[in-house]
């Protein structure tokens, strides 16, 4: 159950300066606050999201669903929860390290453009360490902005999974996947290991902000639980 703030969401969600449609849009979950973020799209080749499918399958599958044939466009959202006097980033997008995505990576702008001050960030979630969800954290500059002493709440099972990763028993996916899911978690570590604060199952980030482990996409991937009286 969510309770909108249609006030909360109408004032977020006017456009920025240099947006043409609004690029977040806000809710409230009892007395948290919730602001979702476009961190742009990705434009992928169909057969990269369903490697293992057969061709004819799949084309009869988008003809069925309406998108394009050839091309899938991925939203990519960060999320912004206020709870408790903290503010929580919960994922940072994909960051500037990929040239072949350029419609997506805009972490920084979209917070200032939503009026958010990265030094404002008292707490960071990391669902997993896949690029497009540690990307933005990695940007040259964004470091430097956030307080020196930020904790970065992830599963214990990802990070150990990250620090020597294995694909040999991994679903079907594109050849160029490992190599740069590899490189930008290795890089993370290295930047952001002293931050990191791992738990092992659940963690409670600030009031009715809840963490979870649940496995499945990645080892230690988690889920983000929002609990506010009757609502959540």
């Amino acid at each position: 159950m969510t309770n909108m703030s249609s006030d909360n969401t109408s004032r977020t969600g006017r456009p920025g300066p240099d947006e043409l449609v609004p690029s977040r849009y806000a809710l409230r979950v009892g007395e948290i606050d919730v602001l979702v973020i476009s961190d742009g799209v990705l434009t992928m080749p169909t057969a990269d999201l369903a490697t293992n499918a057969d061709p004819a399958d799949r084309a009869a599958w988008l003809a069925d669903m309406f998108p394009p044939p050839d091309e899938m466009v991925w939203p990519l959202n960060v999320v912004v929860v206020r709870s408790g006097g903290r503010t929580i980033l919960i994922d940072s997008g994909l960051g500037k390290e990929y040239p072949d995505f350029p419609r997506a990576g805009r972490l920084a702008q979209q917070l200032e453009t939503a009026g958010i001050d990265l030094a404002s960030v008292t707490d960071v979630v990391v669902t997993h360490m896949h690029f497009d969800r540690i990307g933005g954290l990695l940007v040259d500059g964004v470091r430097g902005r956030l307080r020196p002493d930020l904790p970065i709440h992830v599963t214990t099972a990802e990070v150990e999974s990250w620090a020597s990763p294995d694909f040999s028993h991994s679903t079907s996916m594109p050849a160029w996947f490992p190599a740069a899911a590899r490189s930008s978690a290795t890089r993370f570590l290295a930047e952001y290991g002293s931050q990191l604060r791992p738990f092992d199952k659940e963690y409670e980030v600030a009031p009715g902000v809840a963490v979870r482990r649940t496995g499945g996409h990645t080892p230690g991937h988690s889920v983000v639980r929002l609990v506010s009286g009757v609502d959540r």
